[in-house]
């Protein structure tokens, strides 16, 4: 059965200094939506150029329009991005979808898929019982807020990561510990996810202009 379950992950700097007043969380439907861009764009992208297909760690850093958001199943080493983009973070987030093959629970309803889809990123972060995970930045705690998506309506391309024939469509709902943060000054980055399952590390390195 295949699920996907992905950890990504940020926290906020502005100008090299952690600045939390400058950095207030978005509304909870303002980072549901983000994470709902980004499953939206994961399943309908064509499997090559697709970290859950045979793209791998080469398209593991998901461009949502001036933001980046660090998506693999088992992390991403690193993300290089110019200044001024905005990083979509997460110490976890999955989702499951009616797609055969996909998380295998066979449900079809919001609410069922809703379930299945905490289901599989408790699993992914320890299992039932673990506490929810957390995100350090160089460090500093990075705040993250627990969403729910939409029902997302997804359209798969020609060759995608299920391997089912162009243009079969489907329903998905995402579950995840998110948080959307301002650009970080030029440099790189240690970013750190802690969780039950073990901690995982990347960097972020913002190219200075010019480079």
């Amino acid at each position: 059965m295949r699920r996907l379950a992905a950890v990504l992950f940020l926290a906020f700097v502005a100008f090299g200094m952690v600045a939390p007043s400058a950095n207030a969380a978005p509304p909870a439907e303002k980072l549901a939506a983000t994470d709902a861009a980004l499953w939206t764009k994961v399943l309908q992208t064509p499997s090559a150029q697709n970290s859950f297909g045979s793209g791998g760690a080469a398209f593991a850093c998901w461009d949502l329009g001036g933001t980046v958001a660090p998506l693999s199943p088992s992390g991403v080493t690193s993300c290089t991005v110019k200044p001024g983009t905005k990083i979509f973070v997460a110490g976890s987030t999955a989702e499951c979808s009616t797609f055969q093959g996909d998380c295998g629970f066979g449900h079809t309803t919001y609410d069922q898929l809703k379930q299945d889809a905490y289901n599989a990123d408790l699993a992914q972060i320890g299992g039932t019982g673990a506490p929810s995970p957390t995100v350090t930045l160089d460090g500093a705690n990075v705040p993250l807020t627990e969403v729910f998506t939409s029902l997302l309506h997804i359209v798969l391309p020609a060759n995608n990561i299920f391997g089912l024939p162009e243009g079969s469509t489907g329903q998905s709902v995402a579950h995840g510990w998110v948080a959307l943060v301002k650009p970080l000054a030029p440099g790189t980055h240690t970013i750190v996810i802690h969780s039950e399952a073990g901690n995982i590390t990347t960097k972020i390195v913002v190219v200075p202009p010019g480079r």
